[in-house]
C-alpha cells in the first residue's frame, strides 16, 4: 500500500467530503479535485475515494485501539442504543467498546458485521450468507457498520468472486451480493441493497478474521 498517498487522502480529503461542495473554499475544491479516482491509484485509495464520494462514512484505523476509539465515539454521537451482530468472533473483538447488542435485527437501530471484500471500482461492500446469516440485505437495520481489513480490498466484483471461490471452494456460501451507499444507487432494482454505510478499515490483523 502506498502509505503516504493513502494517509494524505485520509487526512486532507475525507473531512471535506462530509461538507456540501457549496461550503468549500476554492482552495478546498481544488484540493478535492486532485483526489478523484485515478487509474494509477492503488486499490485501497480508489476504494476510499469512490466510497466517500458516494456518501459513505469512512474511518481509517492504524490499529485495533484506534478502531475502538473511533467506533465508541461514533456510537455516542449517533446515540445508537441497540446494535445487531450475528458474528460471535466479532462480538468478542468488540468487547472493549461495551456495545449493547440486540439479538433481534427487526428492532435494532444499527448492525455491525464483517464482509467478504471491499470493491474498489464502485465503492461497494461484498457480503455473503456467512455475514448476513442468510438474511436479505433489505431486512437488516438501515445503519450498517462494516469492520474490514486492508487485505480485503479488491479491484472489482470478478476479483471478489474469485476470492470467495478460493476461500470456500465447494462450500461456497449463498446470497453473495454487494451493498451500496444510497447516493450510489441509480436504479430502483438496486435500492433494496442500499444502506447508510459506515466502514472501519483496519490495518491487517488476520487473527481477528
Amino acid at each position: 500500500m502506498k502509505k503516504n498517498l493513502f494517509n494524505k487522502f485520509i487526512t486532507k480529503v475525507i473531512p471535506s467530503l462530509a461538507e456540501k461542495s457549496a461550503n468549500l473554499s476554492k482552495e478546498e475544491q481544488e484540493e478535492q479535485e486532485k483526489f478523484k479516482p485515478d487509474p494509477d491509484d492503488p486499490s485501497d485509495v480508489t476504494f476510499a475515494k469512490v466510497f466517500t464520494s458516494n456518501g459513505g462514512n469512512f474511518f481509517y484505523c492504524e490499529n485495533v485501539e484506534n478502531f475502538y476509539d473511533h467506533l465508541k465515539k461514533l456510537v455516542q454521537e449517533n446515540k445508537w442504543k441497540s446494535t445487531y451482530c450475528s458474528n460471535d468472533k466479532l462480538k468478542e473483538l468488540l468487547k472493549p467498546t461495551k456495545l449493547s447488542f440486540e439479538i433481534d435485527h427487526k428492532i435494532a437501530d444499527s448492525s455491525v458485521n464483517t464482509c467478504e471484500f471491499l470493491i474498489a471500482f464502485n465503492g461497494s461492500v461484498m457480503v455473503s450468507g456467512e455475514q448476513t446469516k442468510n438474511l436479505k440485505i433489505e431486512h437488516l437495520p438501515e445503519v450498517m457498520i462494516i469492520v474490514a481489513y486492508t487485505s480485503q480490498i479488491v479491484k472489482n466484483i470478478s476479483e471478489g468472486l474469485r476470492g470467495i471461490q478460493n476461500k470456500y471452494g465447494k462450500s461456497r456460501p449463498s446470497l453473495v451480493t454487494t451493498i451500496r451507499t444510497k447516493e450510489s444507487i441509480t436504479t430502483m432494482s438496486d435500492s433494496d441493497r442500499a444502506k447508510n454505510l459506515y466502514i472501519f478499515l483496519i490495518e491487517d490483523f488476520k487473527e481477528h478474521r
